[in-house]
């Protein structure tokens, strides 16, 4: 986990962003985390202002963390999903970061009974796979400039084959098209909002 900054407002992509900084950004005073949200306030001004009220999960210490969000996501199911509508790779969370959000809903997914949690977990965990490959240039492994914590740095100049390109590209060539996951999370959105008396539909 990264530490959290105190100077100033983060800039993120998208407010979907900032929330998973929040999981990979550990509590300065236990060293633990994640940092659990209790409640986010989007403001007008200054325009994408969110302020977000959270707790550590470990030592429940509470924190006020606020981000500078470049840009709005729609509200339907698959699209409060965008993490970052570009193709700039995070400010905010590194390489072996995303890479670990994609191993930790990977699993969490294979381990859910709900159909539609394993479905959304599964878009979740594609999106994260290719927020890190944002990172790569032309060449096969990326830069160290690629990895924000010493923590991610250390583990990638002691195994720098895990961060191959190929690899990554090799696990996202096994996972479904976005657009076809994202329509099935959507899909599964519908249904859980649809009324009880309309159950035929």
């Amino acid at each position: 986990m990264s530490e959290p900054s105190s100077s100033g407002p983060l800039r993120a992509y998208t407010l979907r962003e900032a929330q998973y900084y929040l999981t990979v950004t550990s509590c300065p005073g236990c060293g633990k985390g994640p940092w659990l949200v209790d409640s986010t306030d989007v403001r007008q001004r200054p325009p994408g202002l969110a302020v977000i009220q959270t707790h550590c999960k470990n030592c429940q210490v509470r924190r006020e963390f606020q981000f500078l969000c470049e840009h709005e996501t729609s509200h339907n199911a698959a699209g409060t999903e965008v993490i970052n509508p570009t193709g700039r790779p995070s400010r905010l969370v590194d390489l072996g970061q995303w890479l670990s959000l994609f191993y930790l809903l990977v699993e969490s997914a294979a381990s859910d009974t709900s159909p539609a949690v394993t479905r959304r977990e599964g878009y979740q965990a594609a999106l994260c796979l290719g927020e890190a490959l944002k990172f790569y240039g032309d060449n096969e492994l990326p830069s160290e400039s690629a990895f924000f914590s010493e923590t991610t740095a250390a583990v990638f100049r002691k195994q720098p084959e895990k961060f191959a390109r190929q690899k990554l590209q090799d696990m996202q060539a096994k996972l479904p098209a976005l657009h076809v996951m994202a329509r099935n999370v959507a899909r599964d959105e519908r249904r859980t909002n649809r009324s009880w008396w309309r159950f035929w539909q």
